[in-house]
């Protein structure tokens, strides 16, 4: 072809180079080798640009697309801030929370695989905030569940109890932005000065993944909230939970599902309906649940039915313990807990192992440890300032939770590490540089990870952090006041099955 029929061919690229804008180079050299080379090269080129980013590759496949099917029509037909952009953008934001929307528009638009036409440009902040409003919180939801039950990731090394997932529910609280709307929506604390929204989970234990979530309202109790992840229980499981979920009504629909309970009960005699009718072989006791006037008719009022029958008794399995704490300096405490559970034969599950799975439940802490300071960050309130966008931005902040979780899992199963030896942190450190790493040139589009599989270095890079040590007893002070007096230290613990205070059937009265 002589040079006088040579034209210039328009780079593929998701964002326009600013005018004057230096070009690295290489660039034009690269773009005129692959013409050169022919349609083969250059279509491997455009199968890079196609591909997912990141962020996309680390969630269930096609989380997002699918999440984004539900939108408002117009807002799927959108330019630039699709709402399967926006759904990106809004991921962004939970990964980034220290970063503003004009920082986290232009990384989302550097991501390779966007699906914005090429050379449209990066819009600006407030559009953003047009767009989440568009987006509303049902997409995120959607998102959320999707991702929460794929089930490629198992239960992990640690995560059965008796051969089955161990699973547990708890709830915790996060601060929003002071305004009048949100306060009225959500509620405020006495003597606070944030609304708080309230977020009750159920987290696989041996990942510390979500499998289900609930969010509302700080004045919305834990109870009311734990109640419409019902179907969330089912057969294969333990679930634990502590004290203040347990009611004669829930024990029944939850323990429907076909999971087993190994639920915290308060160790009052008048607090729970329980009377002993065994005391087996290895120190637990078989007792009888009994709902009392009392409960029927607060469950009749709550439910608005005068006439609602009685729940028929029910047996169950008490399994009651002292926990010894002594420390190396010689600080000793005593403990004791009474967990109520479905499992009732002792031959098969003997009562010190049930008591010291107990202690599984204490994942679920952990884990909202991660979701509220390591990943959303000391001290910060989420962006939002609407109650659309505050429970639009709970759930991804819930979803990029388990984006991580998942990563840690899949690399800890890849190398047959122990769970204990990834540190969340890392993984969430690592995580944020290579989505930075992974953006594509905003030049001539190519991405410096093009030759290889940036997921895979991830992995690679996960694996190659220094192992994290296991199998550590520490304690520390519970309060403010005691850990600015008592150091953490080593701790030994002793678990003793003992009898219950509960009265018996056969000498109570009216039994």
């Amino acid at each position: 072809m002589s040079v006088q029929f040579a034209t210039r061919v328009p780079v593929p690229s998701t964002v326009t180079p600013a005018q004057g804008a230096d070009v690295p180079d290489g660039c034009g050299d690269d773009l005129a080798a692959r013409l050169a080379a022919g349609p083969g090269l250059w279509e491997d080129w455009l199968g890079e640009l196609r591909r997912s980013g990141l962020i996309e590759e680390l969630l269930q496949d096609g989380t997002i697309a699918r999440a984004a099917a539900q939108a408002d029509h117009g807002h799927k037909l959108d330019r630039a801030l699709t709402a399967e952009v926006t759904a990106m953008c809004v991921l962004a934001g939970a990964l980034f929370p220290e970063q503003g929307y004009d920082l986290i528009l232009a990384r989302v638009f550097g991501m390779p695989g966007v699906p914005v036409k090429p050379g449209t440009a990066v819009p600006s902040g407030p559009a953003l905030s047009k767009a989440r409003m568009l987006l509303g919180e049902a997409v995120m939801r959607r998102a959320f569940d999707i991702d929460a039950a794929r089930d490629d990731i198992g239960p992990g090394e640690d995560g059965t109890v008796f051969g089955m997932e161990a699973t547990a529910f708890d709830g915790t609280t996060l601060e929003v932005f002071a305004n009048e709307e949100l306060a009225a929506e959500f509620g405020v604390p006495e003597g606070g000065t944030k609304p708080k929204i309230r977020i009750v989970a159920l987290v696989q234990t041996g990942t510390r993944r979500w499998k289900a979530a609930e969010v509302g309202g700080y004045t919305d109790g834990e109870n009311a909230l734990v109640d419409q992840m019902e179907t969330s229980l089912g057969e294969g499981m333990v679930n634990f939970a502590d004290r203040g979920f347990f009611s004669m009504d829930r024990w029944k629909r939850f323990s429907a599902t076909g999971a087993h309970l190994i639920w915290r009960v308060k160790n009052g005699k008048k607090s729970v309906p329980f009377k002993v009718t065994e005391t087996l072989s290895d120190g637990s006791e078989l007792v009888r649940l009994h709902e009392s006037n009392a409960m029927l008719g607060k469950r009749r009022r709550g439910a608005g039915d005068k006439k609602l029958a009685r729940h028929p008794d029910m047996t169950a399995r008490l399994v009651t313990f002292t926990v010894l704490t002594r420390t190396a300096r010689g600080r000793v405490k005593s403990t004791q807990i009474r967990v109520l559970t479905t499992l009732l034969d002792p031959d098969v599950c003997p009562s010190s192992e049930i008591a010291a799975s107990y202690a599984r439940r204490w994942q679920i802490e952990i884990a909202f440890l991660h979701l509220k300071k390591t990943l959303r960050g000391t001290g910060r309130t989420l962006r939002g300032r609407s109650v659309t966008l505050v429970r639009q931005e709970a759930w991804a902040l819930l979803l990029v939770h388990n984006m991580i979780a998942a990563l840690a899992s899949r690399a800890i199963a890849a190398a047959g590490r122990n769970p204990g030896t990834v540190s969340y942190l890392a993984v969430l450190s690592l995580v944020r540089s290579h989505v930075d790493s992974d953006a594509c040139c905003r030049h001539c589009g190519r991405r410096p990870t093009a030759a290889s599989d940036p997921l895979a270095q991830l992995i690679a890079a996960i694996l190659a952090q220094p192992a994290g040590r296991t199998g550590r007893k520490r304690t520390s002070g519970r309060t403010p006041a005691e850990r600015r007096s008592w150091h953490t230290e080593p701790v030994d613990y002793t678990i003793t099955i003992v009898p219950s205070n509960l009265p018996n059937v056969a000498t109570s009265p009216a039994s």
